[in-house]
């Protein structure tokens, strides 16, 4: 009988451990999933930031060929080769800098691009800078995903 009852024991520790560990790998791959929904909503978002906002200068490619490139006095910069113009590295928040206006380089934050930053805040009504800050953000992620 104590064999029995021993048996009975390992197995109710070895179903209990076996739901624990499964409960534990559902959890995990659902984190996951959920932030991979998150990374495509965000950069969905940035996607449709840069076709209101940048195609008009950087191009429907982002190559840098949009329909106010010519009578620009700095040329935009093809945006889908930022990565490989710094050996294969994408540098996120030094390209979320120069969006927001933080960082000067030619052409932006000059008058002929505009500090977005601040824009966003006038022409969308953001007051709030982490919202703010995430719109840029998800700029940038949408950028990151088109690098040639």
């Amino acid at each position: 009988m104590k064999s029995i009852n021993h048996k009975r024991r390992s197995f109710s520790h070895f179903v209990l451990a076996f739901l624990l560990i499964t409960g534990l790998a559902v959890f995990a791959f659902s984190c996951g999933e959920a932030t991979a929904i998150t990374e495509n909503t965000d950069i969905v978002e940035g996607s449709e930031w840069f076709t209101s906002y940048c195609i008009i200068c950087h191009g429907e490619n982002a190559d840098g060929k949009g329909n106010m490139a010519s009578i620009l006095n700095t040329l935009p910069l093809d945006l889908t080769s930022i990565a490989k113009r710094r050996n294969g590295v994408f540098p996120d928040s030094e390209i979320a800098k120069i969006i927001a206006g933080r960082e000067n380089v030619p052409g932006h934050s000059t008058g002929e691009m505009p500090a977005w930053w601040e824009t966003f805040k006038k022409s969308e009504g953001i007051t709030d800078e982490k919202v703010l800050q995430e719109k840029i953000d998800n700029i940038v992620a949408y950028l990151k995903t088109i690098q040639k």
